[in-house]
């Protein structure tokens, strides 16, 4: 049985190309889109149109042709990005072009049609035609960016469907297994042929090599060697030590950022590092011609492979940090550390040589049952190394021994429970890896290489992660902190609240989650055919606008729109608090005018930051007027009270009928009013509760303000005597206790009167007044119990209620009834 000719998709280069362009998005993408999408759009710009059309329906054709004759999944890939560059180059034209036409339609709009009857100016006539020509050729271009998008739409669809179509049919091929007798057979056979064919491989890069020191020298390629060596062994460990160091001082941050940060710096050293040794070695063989053309691509994936390798060890050092307990980000003890740490630098060393080796076997075009000899070794030891590390995460979680006795003098150790989580992943990377172990040795090879790396992308990716995760959650709240630099300087500067920080701080965190959950989640997919144009699909989407009936937002005016609210907020928020500190204490208002002034300009900034907003968005005058339209029939059906205590609360601002401090009384409560804002006004009832009452009742109802123009407070006493009581002595004794209660006015002068003469009692009503009408009560209190005192004394009694009850004798009848 003869084996068939390796598969050149699961050669390295492809997933390795894939990942690495994953784990760059995941690490730099808030660094480097946004200057790459204003990088795009400057090209763009800078274009001519026609020029980029011309381009892009031409890239078209060429992927529409070779679509059929590629068979490498590598090839494929690249052809989808082919695609993407086009569709994108065409939506660029088309946003470019839009606003030019629209300046053409408004032209002519102005210019309007030609009169039938009139004879118009020439030189308008010409303009005309003019403008009317460059607005079809225009159009034109539009139109034609527009077919160029949905040819690139539909053809990048077919580019993804045959990816996975080819994916699936590789997965699924079988061959014979690497035990069998016959696959060892044909090795041998052909082993002397495959060394044949490394030889030659080597001896042309090896020729290579001589004749580029020949005619160039040995100078250059000699210091990027030596410059790739520093970057690989003494530089990397020197910024690793800057880091720890800085970690340590009392200039980094005092939260837990401290061990984020430095977790995160750890990832980035230990991956650039070498790749960037990697890349040095390439280009000092590139740039002396060492390595022919169709070994430049074997160059490129081995940076790749390089890249890929580091990222494993960095990934396991930022989250493990053997022999460093107190700066690990996970809750594990040292010696798993330590272990789990030399299983990681285990798969990074073999990830990097096998790597190393299936690249080499293409290159050299070795047969294709030694290919599936090192393929099976290969996925062989990356279950091994897979199951060996799920081992030791077991082994973390697993209880102790309940017959283990405990130490004398010390309790017996609570039984633990093991982890779910660990317990459910440690069963299904089992899983995986005992399909893959059996379809190596049934002969699906291609399959278990793939499944047993893609267990390692998936550990590499959420390690990450975490990683990344941490470090955003930390950050965010450090940032946000009440007791941070930018904390101080907002709440100096903007009046926010520290739980206001505190929120603003969780809610960045969120959306970082959200971003860095999308993009690690794009990448653990990537593999299986879904490509990062798929995923930028919505950010295309976005870039082109998002329309709303005949409105268009630009992603440009909704983040011109968010800076221009986030200034005018501040800018009002200072103006209020000049206000109110500064200019308002320098009047001669009263405190409510001065709070009557704040409230007004601080919905008048809020209205006009809002309308400045709206501008930045790019909303017309004519549309706030359909948009004022809309919300006058919302408020016509569904606003009516809100609006209404609106109003009502711009009267009471306005025309002050009451006013911060005023005691009112509504209905039957009353009490002092503590604020009045454009919706309903605050009272602070006897019991000190707050009574909440809109301010249409404070306009439509009757309302009683008893310290409206401060008015005096009338004190008055009720009481009655006998009929033979001496009222004259009464009378003196009432305004000597007037007289003497410091709190009662002597103008307007205390008055005493008879009320009335009925039914053997003569009712006094008496008043005096008091400076505040709040004073009333306990100065009525204070004389009440004088006056009892004062009668007391000279022996006045009060007049009492009298109870008449009428009380019949009963008398017995002789037949023994009663009568009355």
């Amino acid at each position: 049985m003869s084996l068939p000719k390796p598969v050149p998709s699961l050669i390295p280069e492809s997933p390795l190309r894939r990942r690495l362009y994953a784990w760059l998005l995941l690490c730099g993408w808030l660094l480097l889109a946004m200057p790459a999408l204003a990088q795009v759009q400057d090209d763009a710009a800078d274009t001519d149109p026609v020029a980029l059309l011309d381009q892009a329906e031409k890239a078209l054709a060429t992927v529409q042709k070779q679509l059929d004759d590629t068979d490498d999944q590598d090839a494929l890939r690249g052809l989808g990005d082919t695609v993407l560059a086009a569709q994108r180059d065409a939506e660029s034209v088309e946003r470019s072009l839009t606003p030019e036409r629209d300046q053409l339609d408004a032209r002519l709009a102005q210019l309007g049609a030609a009169a039938d009857g009139t004879t118009e100016a020439r030189e308008l006539t010409t303009r005309r035609a003019e403008l009317n020509k460059q607005r079809s050729e225009v159009d034109a271009q539009i139109k034609r960016a527009g077919l160029l998008k949905v040819e690139a739409q539909q053809l990048n669809a077919t580019i993804e469907r045959e990816f996975g179509q080819r994916l699936g049919a590789q997965l699924s091929r079988r061959y014979s297994s690497p035990l069998a007798a016959s696959t060892w057979r044909q090795v041998g056979q052909q082993f002397p042929d495959d060394l044949q064919r490394l030889r030659a491989l080597y001896g042309v890069v090896a020729d290579g090599i001589r004749s580029g020191v020949a005619k160039d020298g040995w100078m250059l390629p000699l210091a990027e060697l030596v410059a790739a060596a520093l970057l690989l062994w003494p530089l990397n460990q020197l910024l690793r030590w800057l880091g720890r160091r800085y970690a340590a001082s009392r200039n980094a941050p005092g939260s837990r950022l401290r061990r984020s940060g430095l977790a995160l710096w750890q990832l980035l050293v230990r991956t650039l590092m070498p790749g960037l040794a990697a890349a040095l070695v390439v280009q000092a063989l590139l740039g002396i011609g060492a390595l022919p053309p169709r070994l430049e691509l074997l160059a490129g994936n081995f940076v790749l492979i390089s890249v890929l390798s580091a990222l494993i060890s960095a990934v396991s050092a930022s989250l493990l940090m053997p022999n460093q307990p107190s700066w690990r980000l996970l809750p594990i003890d040292d010696a798993t550390a330590v272990r789990l740490r030399r299983y990681a630098r285990a798969t990074a060393l073999l990830a990097w040589i096998s790597g190393l080796v299936l690249l080499i076997n293409r290159a050299g075009r070795t047969s294709a049952s030694t290919t599936l000899v090192v393929e099976g070794a290969v996925a062989l030891a990356f279950a091994l190394l897979v199951m060996a590390m799920i081992a030791s995460l077991l082994r973390l979680h697993r209880p102790p021994a309940q017959d283990a006795p405990a130490a004398e003098g010390e309790p017996a150790p609570a039984p633990q429970r093991r982890s779910s989580v660990v317990v459910l992943v440690a069963l299904v990377v089992n899983l995986v890896v005992a399909v893959a172990l059996v379809a190596v040795l049934a002969g699906y090879v291609d399959f278990a290489l793939f499944a047993t790396r893609q267990v390692i992308w998936v550990a590499v990716v959420l390690g990450a992660l975490a990683v990344l995760t941490m470090f955003a959650d930390d950050f965010s709240r450090w940032l946000f902190a009440p007791d941070s630099r930018f904390g101080r300087a907002a709440n100096s500067a903007l009046g926010l609240r520290p739980s206001h920080m505190e929120q603003a701080g969780v809610l960045l965190s969120a959306v970082l989650r959200i971003m860095l959950l999308v993009f690690g989640l794009s990448a653990v997919l990537q593999p299986f055919g879904s490509n990062f144009s798929t995923l930028f699909g919505w950010m295309d989407i976005a870039n082109n606008g998002l329309e709303i009936g005949k409105l268009k937002l630009m992603p440009g005016d909704l983040l011109r729109a968010l800076i221009v609210l986030a200034v005018g907020l501040g800018l009002m928020q200072v103006i209020q608090r000049w206000l109110v500190d500064t200019y308002l204490p320098k009047t001669e208002l009263d405190a409510s005018s001065k709070s009557s002034i704040a409230t007004v300009a601080r919905y008048l900034g809020i209205a006009l930051v809002a309308l400045w907003t709206l501008t930045a968005l790019g909303l017309g005058l004519e549309k706030l007027a359909l948009m004022v339209s809309a919300l006058s029939v919302g408020i016509g059906f569904g606003l009516q009270a809100i609006t209404q205590n609106f109003v009502s609360g711009l009267i009471l601002m306005a025309e002050r009928p009451v006013k911060i401090g005023d005691w009112i009384k509504i209905g039957d409560q009353e009490g002092d009013i503590r604020r009045i804002s454009v919706r309903s006004t605050e009272i602070q009832v006897a019991d000190k509760s707050t009574l909440i009452v809109p301010n249409s009742e404070l306009i439509t109802k009757t309302i009683r303000n008893m310290t409206m123009s401060s008015p005096l407070g009338r004190v008055q006493i009720q009481f009655s005597l006998p009929l033979g009581s001496d009222v004259g002595r009464v009378r003196e004794l009432l305004l000597a206790l007037y007289a003497e209660h410091p709190g009662v006015l002597d103008e307007p002068a205390p008055s005493v009167f008879i009320d009335s003469i009925a039914g053997g009692q003569v009712a006094i009503n008496s008043f005096a007044y008091v400076s505040s009408p709040r004073n009333v009560y306990g100065v009525r209190s204070d004389l009440y119990f004088r006056l009892l005192e004062a009668l007391a004394e000279e022996h006045i009694a009060l007049a009492t209620p009298q109870d008449i009850r009428i009380v019949g004798e009963v008398h017995q009848d002789r037949d023994g009834g009663g009568r009355e």
